[in-house]
């Protein structure tokens, strides 16, 4: 048996069939702390040694699961004081689990063997932190008896805390909440801050009920004050009146906010804030308890008997309150962390697309921008085909992972490809050269040799004359190999093929010629007539299959990740940025009702920022009236988005991300 644990936490397991779990997770121990049992050993969960509900987390593969379900609802239903819950290791549409015996609720997620450790970790977390959610409210309903009201209460409060995303008003919903539930006039919350090695090092003030015009500011947490006092003991304060303090207390009552309210604080209760690693994450400060939450006091009022102390039953409303508060808070940090990760990971894979061609850096990032603000633009539009779309900021992020990550797939891509700037590589055009010169000098040898058998002949009669016309013969011949080798050095570049051009290339592509040796040479191989011959670009058919096969890597790639519901779309709507409208683009050939609008509108950004891009190798950036107008001529061949065009130039949404990019 191995253990991740530490000596406060007990009483809590993973039962896992996954023979490398232990050190995949070893880094994390002290985060998930808890026993770690192989499936066969499930009967060494000890529910004996504490009273605590012990708190059990399956992490098996759908296999053993499928195989063992029957043994595992057996010991579940013999084990009652066994809270589980069920991590399967599958792929996330997994849904086998339906058919089986154990009850549903009790799945917890699917995690892909794929998944990197740290979603592991998070989950693991995250499944606990429900267990002792769950735990923690069947303790509180045995502890108290607690009125209908009050139930309603903490479950709207619990609901409301778990489901919001956004920090601050989370932090003001749960000073709201505390007050409410215990009768508060006022009250304040403040929150730990840790160093980078995790310790806490001080405690930040967050908000306050009285809406005083404060800027956040922090205590040290030591003895000193109240709420400092109750972040470092991690033990609540009920003062029945705090300008009453014996003086002997460890701790003092600053008046300050006081004075600067023109507020009167009396009864206080205090309270921290603890996650299910008991620790401390912040302090509930509550003021002066009254009869009705409702009812305003006046400063005499708060002075007098209106104002009440807190009883038992308030501090073990407050506490309920506060032990969900300090698993949303955590929920919302974990989130955080998981955002900021998955952020990062997202820069690095758009970095790590663009080092291998540097000379479309910054590509990615200007098209997420681009796009970003067209759909912005398009909120904005009042009348036409897009007043009815509006795209909320799950779905504003969601574009800009698409736009980010639309390119990923050029990974799979040859780097020769990837960044080919003509036709023919330079050592392929060097091997054409040498030949050329190589038969230039052939020839200039053939010549020399009939001179000299001339002169075998005829001796020095009539020389000259000969000599002059073996070297305009020479001349003539030189002349013709160098103008192949131009009109071969200009075909080689990757702009349009002129026709004269092309036809010449075939001729020479017919010749070949013969040395003094006796061998024969082709002035053009056929690979090399065949590149030389594109029509446009650098690439042939195969390598521009190859090139446009980076968006189906890309779907692939995108639609192993398990996004969430905010962001399922972002796997589709990269796929189709490089399909037109009449369904002449790849790789499905969908028509203009089956792109979703996001890729549209990312298909004008990315051809309208590889127009504007600065000089490439293979192409010089275009002036942006010029950009416009073959974004126009790609409407009229029906490749792109008309409408989403005009929004795109009359809103100037490129405007302020080309300004940055052309000063820089």
């Amino acid at each position: 048996m191995n253990v991740l644990k530490d000596s406060s936490r007990t009483h809590r397991y993973i039962i896992t069939d996954d023979p490398y779990f232990e050190g995949r997770v070893v880094d994390y121990a002290k985060k998930i702390s808890a026993t770690i049992l192989p499936v066969s050993e499930l009967d060494k969960v000890d529910l004996e040694s504490s009273q605590s509900i012990a708190k059990v987390l399956f992490y098996i593969s759908r296999y053993e699961l499928e195989k063992s379900h029957s043994a595992f609802h057996q010991y579940l239903k013999m084990h009652p004081s066994v809270m589980c819950a069920f991590l399967i290791r599958a792929p996330i549409d997994y849904t086998g689990f339906q058919a089986l015996s154990i009850e549903e609720e009790l799945f917890f997620t699917n995690i892909p063997d794929e998944a990197p450790v740290i979603f592991l970790v998070k989950s693991l977390i995250n499944a606990f932190t429900n267990l002792q959610m769950i735990v923690d409210k069947f303790e509180l309903q045995k502890r108290i008896n607690v009125s209908t009201n009050e139930i309603s209460k903490l479950t709207r409060i619990g609901i409301s805390l778990a489901n919001e995303k956004d920090f601050t008003k989370l932090l003001r919903d749960i000073l709201n909440s505390a007050r409410e539930i215990s009768n508060s006039d006022s009250g304040s919350l403040y929150l730990v801050e840790k160093d980078e090695k995790g310790n806490p090092r001080n405690l930040r003030f967050k908000i306050s009920a009285l809406d005083l015009n404060s800027d956040e500011f922090i205590l040290p947490i030591n003895k000193k004050s109240i709420a400092g006092y109750v972040a470092f003991t991690g033990k609540q304060l009920n003062i029945p009146n705090v300008y009453e303090l014996s003086g002997k207390e460890e701790f003092h009552f600053n008046s300050d906010f006081d004075k600067m309210g023109n507020y009167y604080s009396k009864s206080m209760l205090v309270v921290p804030m603890k996650d299910h690693h008991d620790e401390v994450v912040g302090v509930i400060q509550l003021i002066n308890r009254k009869k009705n939450f409702h009812s305003k006091l006046t400063v005499d009022q708060l002075k007098s008997d209106s104002v009440l102390e807190y009883d038992k039953y308030s501090e073990e409303l407050v506490m309920a309150v506060a032990g969900q508060a300090a698993v949303a808070i955590q929920n919302n940090n974990l989130v955080q962390e998981i955002e900021t990760l998955f952020e990062g990971f997202v820069t690095a894979s758009v970095s790590a697309i663009e080092s291998r061609d540097p000379t479309t850096s910054g590509h990615s990032f200007r098209v997420a921008q681009y796009t970003v603000n067209l759909a912005e633009a398009v909120n904005s539009i009042e009348a036409g085909r897009f007043k009815d779309i509006v795209f909320n900021p799950s779905q504003i992020k969601e574009i800009r992972y698409a736009s980010l990550l639309h390119d990923f797939g050029k990974v799979g891509v040859r780097e020769k490809v990837l960044v080919k700037a003509k036709k023919l590589e330079d050592h392929e055009l060097d091997l054409i050269r040498w030949r050329f010169h190589f038969i230039i000098k052939d020839v200039e040898a053939k010549l020399a040799q009939k001179k000299i058998e001339y002169l075998k002949r005829h001796g020095s009669a009539g020389y000259s004359q000969f000599e002059q016309s073996i070297q305009l013969e020479y001349e003539l011949e030189k002349q013709k190999m160098e103008e192949m080798v131009r009109v071969i050095h200009q075909s080689n570049e990757p702009s349009i093929l002129e026709e004269g051009n092309s036809n010449f290339l075939e001729e020479i592509s017919k010749l070949s010629y013969i040395t003094t040796e006796g061998g024969q040479i082709s002035l053009l191989q056929p690979r090399e007539f065949g590149f030389l011959s594109i029509r446009k670009g650098s690439l042939d058919f195969e390598e521009r299959r190859e090139i446009e096969s980076h968006v189906e890597h890309t779907f692939q790639f995108l639609s192993k990740i398990p996004w969430t519901k905010e962001l399922k779309m972002v796997p589709s709507i990269a796929h189709g940025h490089h399909e037109k409208l009449n369904g002449g683009g790849y790789p499905r050939g969908l028509t203009a009702v089956e792109i979703p609008i996001q890729a549209k509108m990312m298909a004008i950004a990315d051809i309208f920022d590889a127009l504007t891009d600065k000089d490439r190798p293979y192409k010089k950036a275009v002036p942006l009236d010029r950009a416009f107008d073959i974004l126009k001529m790609e409407v009229r061949d029906q490749h792109i988005d008309g409408d989403l065009l005009d929004i795109f130039i009359e809103s100037k949404v490129y405007e302020k991300t080309l300004h940055k990019r052309l000063e820089s």
